[in-house]
């Protein structure tokens, strides 16, 4: 361990941190060459070979290709070259030098360039969106159009002009000659392609568990299934691997600058699980674990760890008949990947982000032999497949076995005799080629043989000397004949050229110090432009500072404005229930107080009608009895008037008035008047006898009469009473519902006040905001600000492609 740090922090290993993001192939339709950074050999395209600055890809005729660049996808046509500028953390640059383009910007942080390079011209997104640019390298013509989102273009002189969505524009020179402008065109094979090519990643399962930007997401879904495990989270599971299959078995390693050791695995899945994550053992069956790889995951070589020791060297260990060779395994969760080369702890920290350093005796996959892949040392620096020469270690050499560094770096000889895996292609048509056949003119033999491969150029070349042997006598007699007239020719030919030779050194001398002079004019213009242009673009931070400050300041007070809102709503929805619940309980009351009135009057009314009844029936009983009374002295009134009447007529003066009245009936009938008075009189006197002998229950009556009035007015004034109470709670109910009323009222006032005064609020934040969009975006390149341009850094155009 000590031996690892030693040569961790050596001389040789110093450099700066790599960037920690980069490319890879996704897609390949056709033929597809690749050439590497820093080689002029084409080669069949390689996927999960990482694409990093100076690579080179050319799409055969017919052929497509898409390749991803952290979030962004890149897809090209048929025919069209491309090459890798610029790839790190902060900017991306691509240059096409023929053919067509489409791009996807899913993101672009602020402070991060994406940009286009054609011969002509520059583009340059500002906002994420759809991109397609064409290269006519024949018309010497570049086409921009925009499906979504806004760009610019510049050209060689600093001109600038902002695109928006559904814009195309073509361009001709490097001053940004325009050539034709259409609104929004149509769609032709390669739109829709592109089309479905975006459907496809935005319906990806895996963008469900790790972040875009993580290289070669979109092959998990097709060759895996994801599922989430108690202890690790989201794991995704490899489908059809072969018996005795492990993580970093299948592939082969690469030597590539400034990572070191990097590899490349054959599965069409490999580039993520092998660049990102770690791998863990579940139910006997691999899983890779993605884990918290943030919003900007950190590209690394591969995440393993190698283990050696032993008498060889420092980093192999004997493996089979002693041979020297190397052996690694993969990391598992929560271990930390140690970098081969001296990197700072920020890089190291963001690469191992939420993973915890380990020692090395608690790596989970060292002690097990079916993690363990080792490779004799002349496999491995040759780059040769793993997968079918990959060795297993001893049980006696892996007790004893320690974590050791990455291998150093191999010698130079060694990386010149590296084995080609892929069959080498001839190089694309450059420009100026494809220029000349697209103008019509045929090109000469000594182009076509230049064009040519070497071995297809020498069957020319032996093709077309064979007739020639036949006629070189012929042509020497002749060239014999003429030799003498030629040289004379020559000499005079050979003084006029020196003598042109001559004037034309001096006008070059001359033209040189012409040259040489406007070069110092333009320096010191430019030093005077490149200052004015640092103080605009000061000026711009500044401003773009004080707008991010009113932004934030809006945020705050439109934040505070919707807590005072929200605050009144639930102030005022409190005051409504308070209100609602008194008026509930209002009402409750005053139907409790109906319900005792009614009930008391119900009570009255019965009592009332229990009197009446009573008196009712002493009333009758009472009449019963005097009519009892007056019959019965009547009968004895009647008798005794009929024994009297008896007592007359058997004296003898009744019988002379019987005789008298059968004598005369005028007399008769007087008499009876009299007889009749009599009667009446009798009568009247037995109507005061029979008064003057009432029973005691009669004489009675008043004193009776007055306890039946008293309690008459007894119930008519309890009766009274509980009206005169029922009207009090009457009075007392209305005046509480006039408070609850007028209560209501002033909550209502009060509401409508808030609501005016947060509209009012509302409205001058609107004005604020409206006047924040209505000054100039920041961002936004206008030809008028060329601060703009010289800060986010204008590439140099060239002419053709650069390595």
């Amino acid at each position: 361990m000590v031996l690892w740090i030693a040569l961790w922090v050596s001389p040789v290993w110093a450099q700066s941190d790599p960037p920690g993001r980069v490319g890879q192939i996704n897609y390949v339709e056709g033929v597809v060459t690749f050439s590497p950074a820093g080689d002029n050999e084409w080669i069949d395209a390689i996927l999960n070979r990482p694409l990093v600055r100076g690579d080179r890809l050319w799409t055969d005729k017919g052929s497509r290709a898409e390749i991803q660049v952290g979030s962004a996808a890149v897809r090209m046509s048929g025919q069209t070259q491309l090459e890798v500028l610029a790839l790190d953390d902060q900017s991306t640059q691509l240059s096409v030098t023929q053919g067509t383009v489409y791009v996807r910007v899913r993101s672009l942080p602020e402070g991060e360039n994406f940009e286009i390079d054609t011969p002509n011209l520059a583009y340059r997104a500002a906002y994420p969106g759809d991109y397609r640019v064409d290269v006519d390298a024949a018309g010497g013509t570049s086409r921009v159009t925009i499906h979504s989102g806004t760009g610019a273009v510049y050209g060689e002189a600093g001109q600038s002009l902002p695109l928006g969505g559904g814009q195309q524009i073509t361009f001709r020179a490097r001053s940004l000659a325009q050539v034709d402008k259409q609104e929004s065109p149509p769609q032709d094979n390669f739109d829709r392609w592109a089309a479905e090519r975006n459907r496809r990643e935005d319906q990806s399962v895996s963008a469900r568990y790790v972040p875009r930007e993580v290289v070669g997401y979109q092959q998990l879904d097709a060759h895996g299934q994801w599922s989430q495990d108690p202890t690790y989270g989201p794991v995704w599971v490899p489908q059809g691997t072969p018996a005795n299959w492990a993580p970093y078995r299948d592939g082969r390693w690469e030597w590539m600058a400034p990572w070191g050791w990097t590899w490349i695995d054959n599965a069409p899945w490999g580039f993520a699980p092998s660049h990102y994550g770690r791998w863990a053992m579940i139910n006997s069956r691999w899983a890779w674990v993605p884990g918290r790889l943030g919003f900007r995951p950190i590209y690394a070589p591969a995440l393993v760890a190698f283990i050696g020791g032993g008498s060889i060297s420092a980093w192999s260990i004997p493996i089979a008949a002693g041979r020297p060779g190397f052996a690694w395994f993969p990391l598992g969760p929560g271990e930390a990947w140690q970098p081969g080369f001296k990197a700072s702890p920020t890089y190291v920290s963001n690469v191992n982000r939420n993973m915890s350093p380990l020692a090395s005796a608690s790596y989970v996959h060292q002690g097990r032999p079916e993690a363990l892949t080792a490779l004799s040392t002349e496999d491995f620096q040759r780059g040769r497949p793993v997968g079918a020469s990959w060795l297993r270690v001893a049980a006696n050499v892996l007790t004893k076995a320690q974590i050791v560094p990455p291998p150093p770096m191999p010698e130079a000889r060694v990386l010149a005799s590296r084995e080609r895996l892929a069959v080498a292609r001839a190089a694309p048509p450059s420009p100026a080629d494809t220029r000349q056949v697209a103008s019509g003119s045929a090109p000469s033999p000594a182009q076509k043989q230049a064009t040519q491969p070497p071995a297809q150029a020498q069957r020319t070349e032996a093709k077309a000397s064979a007739p020639a042997k036949s006629e070189q006598a012929k042509a020497a007699e002749q060239a014999k004949s003429v030799a003498q007239a030629r040289a004379a020719e020559q000499a005079k030919a050979a003084e006029q050229s020196r003598l042109a030779e001559q004037a034309k050194a001096a006008e070059q001398a001359k033209a040189a110090e012409q040259a040489k002079a406007v070069a110092a004019q333009a320096r010191e213009a430019e030093q005077v432009k490149l200052a004015q242009q640092a103080k605009l673009a000061q000026q711009s931070k500044a401003a773009q500072q004080a707008k991010l400050a009113e932004q934030a300041n809006l945020a705050q007070q439109a934040k505070l404005a919707e807590r005072a809102k929200a605050a009144d709503q639930a102030k005022l929805a409190q005051q409504a229930v308070a209100a609602q619940r008194a008026k509930l309980a209002l009402q409750q009351q005053a139907k409790t107080a109906e319900q005792a009135r009614i009930a008391q009057q119900a009570k009255l009314e019965q009592a009332a009608q229990q009197s009446r009844s009573a008196e009712q029936a002493r009333l009758a009983q009472k009449a019963k009895a005097s009519e009892r009374g007056k019959r019965i002295e009547q009968a004895k009134a009647e008798e005794a008037l009929k024994r009297e009447r008896h007592a007359k007529a058997t004296t003898p003066a009744a019988r002379r008035e019987q005789v008298l009245a059968h004598r005369s009936e005028p007399a008769a009938k007087q008499r009876e008047t009299v007889v009749k008075r009599q009667v009446a009189a009798r009568e009247e006197q037995v109507r005061r006898t029979a008064a003057s002998r009432r029973p005691v229950y009669a004489r009675q009556e008043p004193g009776v009469q007055d306890a039946h009035a008293q309690r008459v007015e007894q119930s008519r004034r309890a009766a009274a009473r509980d009206a005169e109470t029922l009207r009090l709670q009457r009075e007392q109910a209305r005046r509480e519902g006039q408070d609850y009323e007028q209560s209501q009222r002033e909550s209502w006032d009060r509401y409508q006040q808030t609501v005016s005064e947060q509209w009012r609020r509302d409205q001058a934040a609107e004005q604020q905001r409206e006047r924040a969009r209505q000054r100039p975006s920041l961002r936004s390149d206008r030809p008028s600000q060329p601060s703009e341009v010289w800060q986010r850094g204008i590439p140099i155009l060239n002419s053709g492609p650069t390595s």
